[in-house]
């Protein structure tokens, strides 16, 4: 058993993943400790407009990210398996190089979806400021240091940039009107940790950014393609219902949601990083057969399940108290929306084995977005349909029955693929 333990702590999936859980805590649980103090002083009409023009951000951030997160840490990892180092640096180039043209794309977009709305001027700066993430989403380096199982040193960047963050916003946010510079203590991290990103990756690695080919461009961003497709639909599986409630309901009601949600969304974020630990060792995996990946997959899946399902039932139980704890009394006649995103939580962690961890990890990234797509549709159709006519209650109850869905429309292309091999 000792020997057991010791040869885990030295396992480069072991240490990744820790450095990793260490990272999403950082990213998340820290900014939401300042929610309990954010909704309180903003309150549910301003924390909703935030809450409005942080949603549309961050479909920009999907853009920009387009998929790179998983198709470059995959090319990395892969390399680094067979000590290919000659082509990292065009990988490198190309990847930053495609995510500055999807920045000027996405800017023009965040423009017109002001024109054409009815967002108010408050909304409209907001997400301007916000935009500063966009621009941090562009240069950021997590799948380089994924792919080679090192996330120490982004790991301690974060630490230091989100803890400053946090301190300021406790320190400066102290009323109504302070909302713009929330916005701006909220989302200039990441382009701090970027840039930090950036000089490391040359000092480490040698690698220095020089704008890509055209042609290498098109390439690389074709090769993310279905990846991204599948980024979109996830970031519409966790935001659209704050978009239905933006546009059938009012900022309060936006705000209360948004609160809400943020209660299993810490339960993603725990979950996230061993997820990403697993990726690249099990791509590495099915890289030397499909029986090796169904294994290594097999080994984790019901242990990390059970794991998550435990507190998942305890904050289904304690919901008011917890719920009246971070928010306040105003939110807590809302607590029973805690439930279903609970079990859309459950499906989204058992449609990350079937997605992520075999799917995409044995290459079938095209099969992975088709089910998505199907995923997907449903749960546009269910939140427009449910959120118009029961408003809160009916987008929370969509989110569910999306996840679910997706979850047969995994299972439906796994079997596909086993036979096909």
């Amino acid at each position: 058993m000792k020997k057991m333990i010791n040869k885990l702590k030295k396992s480069k999936v072991f240490k990744n993943s820790m450095w990793l859980t260490i990272l999403q805590v950082v990213n998340t649980v820290i900014p939401v400790l300042t929610i309990p103090y954010i909704t309180r002083v903003l309150g549910t009409n301003e924390y909703g407009a935030f809450s409005i023009a942080l949603n549309w951000t961050l479909y920009l951030q999907v853009l920009v990210e387009f998929g790179f997160g998983l198709s470059g840490s995959r090319k990395v990892a892969i390399m680094s398996e067979s000590k290919d180092n000659k082509n990292l640096e065009q990988l490198f180039n190309n990847i930053i190089s495609s995510r500055i043209v999807l920045l000027v794309i996405s800017f023009v977009i965040l423009n017109i979806i002001a024109l054409i709305s009815s967002f108010s001027m408050k909304i409209y700066l907001c997400m301007l400021i916000l935009f500063v993430m966009i621009i941090g989403t562009t240069f950021q380096l997590t799948w380089l240091f994924q792919g080679k199982q090192d996330m120490k040193f982004i790991t301690i960047i974060n630490v230091i940039s989100r803890t400053i963050s946090v301190a300021l916003i406790f320190i400066m946010v102290n009323q109504k009107q302070d909302i713009y510079l929330y916005c701006l203590l909220y989302s200039i991290t990441l382009l701090l940790s970027s840039c930090i990103s950036l000089l490391i990756a040359k000092r480490k690695y040698n690698l220095t950014f020089k704008f890509s080919k055209l042609n290498e461009i098109k390439s690389e961003i074709s090769d993310a393609k279905y990846l991204f497709t599948s980024s979109a639909m996830t970031k519409v599986f966790s935001g659209f219902g704050t978009t239905v409630l933006g546009i059938f309901s009012t900022n309060s009601i936006t705000g209360v949601f948004s609160a809400i949600y943020k209660i299993p969304y810490i339960l993603t974020m725990f979950f996230t990083p061993i997820s990403q630990a697993l990726y690249p060792y099990n791509s590495a995996r099915f890289k030397k057969s499909y029986n090796d990946g169904i294994q290594s997959v097999k080994k984790v899946c019901v242990p990390i399940i059970i794991l998550f399902a435990i507190p998942s039932i305890i904050i289904i139980i304690f919901r008011n108290i917890i719920v009246n704890l971070l928010f306040g009394s105003e939110y807590t006649s809302y607590s029973i929306i805690v439930v279903p995103l609970v079990i859309q939580f459950i499906f989204a962690m058992i449609n990350n084995f079937f997605g992520i961890q075999i799917l995409v990890a044995n290459g079938k990234t095209k099969n992975y977005s088709q089910a998505f797509t199907i995923g997907c549709f449903a749960l546009v159709i269910l939140n427009v349909v449910l959120g118009k006519f029961l408003g809160i209650y009916g987008v929370s109850i969509a989110s569910a029955l999306g996840e679910f869905i997706l979850t047969l429309a995994l299972l439906l292309k796994m079997k596909g693929m086993k036979k096909n091999d």
